[in-house]
């Protein structure tokens, strides 16, 4: 069966996001059917999104201790039950107790095995799980530690630097054709944290998205500009707790009434929750487990 590669991850991209090596896929693709990849045009397999997600289930179940004899047929809806009776939490659990590590290196001010622990819980992980359920826990951790007093802010910014670092080479290693939509990602003027733009970034190039990235703080009229000059069918904003409510929809109604009706406005974090109404095309993400769904729901649309 051949596939469009756009539809599915390639399995290098896969064992990068399940943490199950190529080898194994192999071994339970003979033994029990599953996965059953498709194949490009090359002959080489390809993932589709629903196999990769299946994957992560097996994957976690597996962490808790099951053998993939019990689990690996089983359905979705039914692992994805199980994996809730076990508890969500498992191995890398929300005690933050794998959050730890991270303030005992920048304590130590040992920014070489600050990097490596990173990298680290990157493999184990993979990129996905690593910025979905990794990052937003360490960075509400680092953010505490700061505010305490804990850590100070040269700290707090080798935190920033390093996890950035470790996640852009994840996103430059992703081998996989980028497709539409075409995604443009920045914050608004005033708004300066950069690392849930990153964080939205790897989520939607880990969908084969084509991004580009204008960085923080950029203001309105060069939101429109840059959004027609590179013909990008999305303009994604990320805006933190910081930035007022008020702004935020004042942004959002201009934008949208300045934006060509093809281009749609999605917002991600924290800025956005306090938003009551939003104008038509206009998408607002809760989590970034939702960018997957969403960018699904605009190839299906488009």
């Amino acid at each position: 069966m051949q596939v469009d590669q756009t539809l599915g991850l390639n399995i290098s991209a896969v064992e990068r996001e399940t943490g199950l090596s190529k080898e194994l896929l192999r071994i339970w693709e003979r033994r029990y059917g599953f996965p059953l990849p498709g194949r490009d045009a090359q002959g080489d397999r390809v993932y589709p999104p629903e196999q990769v997600e299946k994957l992560r289930l097996v994957r976690r179940l597996l962490d808790r201790g099951l053998r993939p004899s019990k689990i690996v047929r089983g359905e979705v809806a039914e692992l994805a039950q199980l994996l809730e009776r076990m508890g969500s939490g498992g191995r890398h659990g929300e005690t933050g107790a794998d959050i730890d590590p991270l303030i005992e290196c920048l304590a130590r001010r040992d920014l070489a095995e600050l990097q490596r622990y990173l990298q680290g819980e990157l493999v184990v992980r993979g990129l996905r799980d690593f910025v979905a359920e990794f990052m937003p826990q360490a960075n509400n951790r680092i953010g505490e530690a700061w505010f305490s007093g804990e850590i100070s802010a040269w700290q707090e910014h080798s935190y920033v630097e390093q996890i950035s670092q470790t996640v852009r080479m994840a996103v430059n290693g992703i081998n996989q054709p980028l497709a539409a939509p075409r995604v443009l990602l920045t914050t608004p003027s005033g708004e300066q944290h950069g690392l849930g733009l990153l964080m939205v970034e790897a989520m939607l190039r880990m969908q084969g998205c084509q991004t580009w990235s204008l960085g923080t703080s950029l203001p309105l009229d060069d939101m429109v500009e840059a959004s027609c000059e590179l013909g990008c069918d999305i303009l994604a904003l990320s805006l933190s707790s910081t930035f007022p409510v008020r702004e935020a929809g004042e942004l959002v109604a201009v934008l949208r009434q300045r934006l060509p009706s093809a281009v749609s406005l999605w917002l991600g974090g924290a800025g956005v929750g306090g938003l009551k109404r939003l104008p038509p095309n206009v998408l607002r993400l809760e989590r970034l487990i939702d960018i997957a769904p969403a960018v699904g729901q605009w190839r299906a649309e488009h």
